[in-house]
This record gives C-alpha cells, structure tokens and sequence, in this order.
C-alpha cells in the first residue's frame, strides 16, 4: 500500500463533439474555426466555476473541479451557451458538444489526470445524447435536490475497462417534471424517444404469418420471440417490449404508433412465408422520427429441419445488430442458445418450451414448459440453457400465483438456477432466480450481488430490473429503487401488474405517498392476484390521512385473499430494519387489517 500514488477525489468532466469526423469531412476549415471558439467558451466557463482544464485532445476536453455542485453548473451552462451558438447554424454543421460527469478518485500527474474515476467519465460522455449531460450516481447522490433539474435514469451499463456496471442518469433542464415520464410527446407529437435509454432503441412488431400451412401461426410468433429474446441481451440496444399475452396489443398497432407508444427510435417488422421445405422471411427497420424504412431485407432458405429455422433467425438478428451500428455483448449474444445446444432434437425442445412460457397463463401450460425444459435437459445434461430456462419457467410460476407448492417450486428453481451457473450460463436467468432466492432467505448482499449481474447479463430485461428494484426497496434503498423501477416499465410499456406493484413498493418506501397510490392503484386496474398493491395502497392512504380510502382497499384485498394474515404477511417480507417493517404493519393496522 506505501507504493500507491497519491489520490484525491474530484468531479471529472469529459466533453466530446458528437459526429467530429463528419463535421471535419464536410468542411474542414469552418469546423475548425467553430470548434476552437466553442473550447475557448468552454475552457473560459470552466475556470469561471472555479475548475481546472487538465487536457485537449483534438475535440475533447478534460477537467477536474474540487466541488461536484460546480462541476454540474459548468456542464448546463457549457450547453446552454452552444445551443444558442447552435441555434444559427443549419443542422448539418452544428458543432454539439457530448458531457459526461464522474466524481471519483483521480491521480495527477504533470498537469494531467488519470485513473477509473476519468475512464467513467469518458464512458459516461458516450452514453449522452449530442447537446446533452450525462451523470454517474455518485454525481446524481452527491447533488441531491440542491439544483432545479430533473435525471432520468439511463440504466445500468457494462463499459470498456470499468469492472463494476456504471449507473447513468441524463441531466434534464425541465424543472417543471416530477421525475422520469414514462410517455412524453413534444409539441409536434412526436416522442423525443432518444432521451429516455442512452442508447439506441427498438420495438419489435409481431412478424405476419402469411400463407395457409398449418404451422403458420407458430412460425412467426417463434421468429417475434427468438428475435426479442436475443435482443435483450445485447448492451448497446434498448430493446422495448410488449408483454401482453401473445403481444395481441402491438399487433393491432401501426408502426408509428408503436414507436410512439414505446418511445423508441426504431421499429422492426416483418413475415413469414413458409412454402414446401423453403421459408421466406422479409424484415424491415423504420426509423420513427423521419417515418422511412432505413433497411430492409428478404430472406428466403431452404429449411429441412428445425436447425435450419433458427439459422435464419440468428442471420436476421445479426442484420438487425449491424444496420443499427451497435457492437454486441461479448460478440455472442445473438447465437448463444444455438452455440450452447448441438442436439436438434434438445434444441426443438427448448424453443418450444421458451414459447409455451411467455405465452403461458394457466397452470397446464406451466407445466408443460418444465417438461420441455426438464427433457432439454436430459438430452443435454452439460448445457446450461435449459437448466436456466427450466428454473425462469418454476420461478415464473411462484411469482404468477399459479404454484400448488410454491415452497417445492422455489426449490426447483433454485437447483436448476445453480447448475445453470456452475455451467457457465448465458442467458441470464439464473441470476434473476437466485436473487430472489437469497432476498427471501435475507442474505442481501448475495441478493444484489445476483440482482446486479442479472441486469448486466440482461441489459433489456424489464424482469432482471424490478428484481433489483425490490432487492433495493427491502434494503432500504428506495430512491435507488424508484429509479430501477421506473426503467423496468419504460423498457415494457405494456406490462403485466407485476412491475407497477414494484413500483408502488419503490414509492412508499421512500416516502412518495401520492405515487405509490397512483401506482397500486394501475397494477390493481391491470387485474391484480397479488396483495402487495392493496396493501401499499392502503398504508400509503393511512400515511395521507384518508382512512376510508385505506379501509376500502384494505376490504378489496379480503376479496380476493379472504384468509389474509397480517402475521403471516410479516413472516414472508424480507425488509432489512425492523422499523420499516414495524411501520408498515402499524399502518396497515390501522387500515383495519389487524
């Protein structure tokens, strides 16, 4: 440890222009001249604010300040200039500025800085939107609600050389909102979609099924589903889904309002044709904003067995990563399951069990899912795919109430959880599984160990974020909570009653009466089996003073749970501080549920 180099904390800010190389391409000479006056506006506004230009290197600009509060002013202040700046130019030739902002430990060095405490604030520049300011959480929990703006949590993100994911939040200027929107349009009613992930989003469209073969229907919500299941894991893309049952609602939409309703930059829709023992499939990517088709692609195969199917499936995917200009986690993600499981026969098994899953709403069904993933994994014991999948489908079973044994199902989940680790698993799920597994059992640091690796491996997966939402809610971590919560819903605008009930959790936790009540009341409208949202509503009710409203869900949730128990509910809540249990049940008792 006497080797170290001396360390100091600092705010880092890393500026970048967005699209230089373009600019420079176009015209040289008047890019130059704007970006050398725009860094003299910069480097001016920095010391103004008490900071230190530490570096330039070509476009881009480094600096430290002593105090994180000035290092966020600069950086609203820095864009709030260029966009007027900006403003006489055309589109084309406006010279924006990219901000990211770290506080972290930094060595110095001959008037330069280093360290992990800069490279997240590079990673943080890359993740913002060109005119735009980009904050790690410790910058987000350092300024509090000392300035009059808004953040909007970008999600958890694996980046280049950093061990640990990075948490973002884009810095809004909007002082008028209450938080991140799950909806927001602009003036023309177009959604400003590109605000809301840090990254490039997308929508799938159920694929058409077209022709009179008897599989028809099975083929294309197949080819909907591999796609959406593929794209979850990829980092560099938002992928936004519709969980209704068999996606009925998005395939009553348009495009465009699919984009809208999702608020993403691009949807992909397409059909499959299936004549004799060839397939033909054609997909199209729009671009939401400009209302133009930017890629489109026809495939057509030879299929001769089920192999062949899914090999057309990973070629769209890849096409689909490639037009999109987004590198893919670990270069694997799109063929992981293909990779991972050599029998045709196993491989039949588990595509046919995972679509039996997400369409599944009844207990036969549930099933029926195991037994595919249980023979999966009998065909092939030392692939971990379907020990993954088979602990998702038990887990997924417990948490839909449709368990006869959730105590054996749980078990279930676990066992096949843990093998699927030991086996290297890559999809993801198993970590989902265990940190609910060690949140029941209150072994919390497992539990966001788990919860945290389940976001990283799933970087789309609505269900990955709200466990960590409710790992962070029992720790007593609300705020943090809110904000995995409210991500989980941006990325499942049609969803199941499940996430708006974790986020009424979220809400009340940390206080946020009047939302919590908002939000229980949605995850009772979307029909409801769970207790939770009756019981948030009705503490939080007691919280605002209104007694008749808390008793009347109090007498909603005897209902539908005649034989409820308050002791018993205590029993299962894994809450960290007995306090916040304490409290909750005082309210709840007095909401008449003694």
């Amino acid at each position: 440890m006497t080797d170290r180099l001396p360390r100091k904390l600092a705010a880092i800010m890393y500026a970048d222009v967005a699209g230089y190389s373009r600019l420079t391409g176009e015209d040289e000479d008047t890019t130059h001249r704007v970006l050398t006056d725009y860094l003299d506006l910069i480097s001016a506004t920095i010391e103004a604010h008490g900071g230190q230009v530490n570096h330039y290197a070509g476009d881009a600009v480094l600096a430290q300040f002593s105090a994180v509060l000035d290092a966020l002013s600069t950086s609203i202040t820095i864009q709030t200039e260029l966009r007027t700046r900006n403003a006489n130019l055309p589109d084309e030739r406006k010279v924006q500025f990219r901000i990211g902002l770290n506080l972290g430990d930094i060595i110095e060095d001959r008037g330069d800085i280093y360290g992990d405490g800069v490279n997240v604030a590079a990673r943080l520049e890359a993740l913002a939107e060109p005119g735009s300011v980009c904050i790690s959480d410790a910058v987000r929990t350092a300024i509090g609600n000392k300035l009059p703006l808004q953040y909007v949590f970008l999600g958890e993100h694996r980046v280049k050389n950093i061990e640990e994911p990075v948490r973002a939040y884009r810095v809004s200027e909007d002082a008028t909102s209450s938080g991140a929107p799950l909806h927001t349009a602009d003036k023309s009613g177009e959604t400003p979609n590109t605000l809301l992930f840090g990254k490039p989003s997308i929508a799938v469209k159920p694929f058409e099924d077209i022709g009179a073969d008897a599989e028809r229907d099975r083929l294309g919500y197949t080819f909907t589903t591999g796609i959406g299941v593929a794209l979850t894991r990829v980092s560099g893309l938002a992928h936004v889904q519709d969980e209704s049952p068999a996606m009925a609602d998005t395939k009553q939409m348009t495009e465009r309002e699919i984009g809208r309703r999702f608020n993403v930059q691009y949807v992909l829709k397409g059909s499959v044709r299936k004549l004799g023992d060839r397939i033909r499939v054609s997909v199209e990517l729009l671009d939401v904003a400009s209302g133009k088709f930017v890629w489109a692609e026809n495939f057509d195969r030879e299929v001769l067995d089920i192999g062949d199917f899914f090999n057309v499936q990973d070629e769209v995917i890849e096409e689909i990563v490639t037009a999109l200009d987004v590198k893919l986690l670990g270069g694997e993600a799109i063929r992981i399951v293909r990779r991972a499981l050599k029998d045709p026969v196993a491989l039949e098994r588990y595509y046919q069990g995972e679509e039996l899953l997400w369409r599944s709403t009844m207990k036969l069904e549930f099933r029926e899912a195991q037994r595919l993933f249980e023979e999966t994994i009998s065909l092939e014991p030392e692939s971990p795919v379907g020990y993954a999948a088979g602990a998702l489908t038990y887990w997924v079973e417990v948490l839909s109430g449709l368990s006869e044994e959730p105590a054996h199902s749980l078990k279930r989940a676990s066992e096949l959880a843990r093998e699927a680790i030991r086996l290297d698993d890559v999809t993801g799920y198993a970590h989902m599984v265990l940190a609910h597994v060690h949140l029941n059992r209150k072994e919390y640091d497992e539990a966001m160990s788990e919860a945290t690796k389940a976001v990283t491996d799933r970087p789309s997966c609505p269900a990955a974020y709200s466990i960590k939402a409710s790992v962070l809610t029992y720790l007593d971590q609300a705020s943090e909570a809110v904000d995995f919560a409210q991500y989980a819903m941006r990325l499942t605008p049609i969803h199941p009653p499940m996430y708006p009930a974790v986020l009424a959790s979220a809400y009340y936790g940390c206080e946020r009466f009047e939302e919590a009540v908002a939000a229980s009341k949605e995850a009772i409208d979307l029909k409801s089996n769970d207790v939770s949202p009756y019981l948030y509503l009705a503490a939080s009710n007691i919280a605002l003073g209104r007694e008749d409203e808390a008793r009347y869900a109090s007498k909603s949730l005897l209902e539908i749970e005649p034989n409820f128990s308050v002791a018993d509910f205590v029993e299962s809540q894994p809450y960290k501080e007995p306090k916040t249990l304490e409290k909750l049940v005082a309210r709840l008792n007095n909401a008449g549920l003694s």
